[in-house]
């Protein structure tokens, strides 16, 4: 008594089947690679923008003691102004 062909032999499909499931999953393989290469891009992209955030901050402190010591220095001299002005004007 013989035994059947095993289903490669018999079946055409079973071979094309085999082929389709073989290119998914290297598809899947390769899905997966470009998923952690974005992640890493993205993990990156956000400590740019942590370090970038943190100037921002920094830019903005120093713009408002900036503007600070313009109004005090702009207040002095118009007090210097009112107190050197002669009397009559």
């Amino acid at each position: 008594m013989s035994m059947p062909p095993g289903p490669r032999a018999a079946d055409p499909d079973f071979e094309r089947l085999e082929q389709v499931v073989v290119r998914l999953v290297e598809r899947h393989r390769a899905a997966l690679r470009e998923n952690d290469r974005l992640r890493e891009l993205i993990g990156e992209r956000d400590q740019r923008l942590r370090v970038v955030d943190g100037q921002l901050l920094e830019l903005n402190q120093r713009r408002q003691d900036v503007a600070k010591r313009i109004d005090d220095l702009v207040a002095q001299i118009v007090l210097l102004e009112s107190q050197l002005a002669p009397a009559g004007e």
